[in-house]
């Protein structure tokens, strides 16, 4: 007790040495010495995700998960290096979520990367996204460039293809169907019936 009242109360506050040390991956690394070169995380904060606006932290994750396929470290898996390289792609509210949370995912790049997308892209902006996915009445030129844009730039979206297409479908205007189910021998629906069932 005497150590604890010989400490200036400032000191509490400061930083410990532990604090300060970086969480590690889960992914050991195999090697003795390797380095992230200056260039290579340069090149990662330019592609900086700040979660403000109407960024897309899927659209990021796949950029970011690109850049670092393009680099291999003997003895370093790929979780690991996007894990070690993942910090320095965000900035502002993003970093400041990152530094709040990185402790709670144990090292697992598959965690932090799903609790990042979901913490910046909504449940409810998911359904929304599904919502107008399905639910136009348009020529079929624009309704599929429309859904194929949208399906690439979200997450997976948890519905079957044939779902999606039954859907898709439905949606489309009176002529862009009548032509669709003649191209498909008469019935678009019971040609995704027949399919599935073989």
């Amino acid at each position: 007790m005497d150590t604890l009242n010989s400490i200036p109360i400032l000191q509490f506050s400061a930083p410990t040495e532990t604090s300060l040390v970086p969480h590690e991956s889960s992914q050991p690394i195999q090697t003795c010495s390797y380095r992230l070169s200056p260039w290579l995380i340069a090149l990662v904060q330019s592609l900086s995700f700040s979660g403000e606006g109407d960024e897309n932290p899927y659209l990021h994750i796949r950029d970011f998960e690109q850049t670092c396929d393009c680099l291999r470290i003997e003895g370093i898996s790929d979780e690991t290096l996007r894990w070690k390289l993942f910090p320095f792609s965000l900035k502002g509210k993003a970093r400041k979520w990152y530094n709040r949370s990185v402790g709670k995912q144990q090292g697992e790049w598959g965690s932090l990367r799903s609790n990042f997308c979901l913490d910046f892209y909504s449940i409810s902006q998911i359904i929304d996204l599904r919502v107008k996915v399905l639910t136009t009445k348009e020529s079929l030129a624009l309704a599929w460039n429309r859904v194929t844009m949208q399906l690439a730039s979200s997450p997976d979206h948890s519905l079957p293809d044939p779902i999606l297409l039954q859907d898709c479908y439905k949606g489309l205007c009176r002529e862009s169907r009548k032509l669709l189910d003649t191209t498909s021998a008469g019935s678009f629906l019971s040609l995704l019936r027949k399919q599935d069932q073989s």
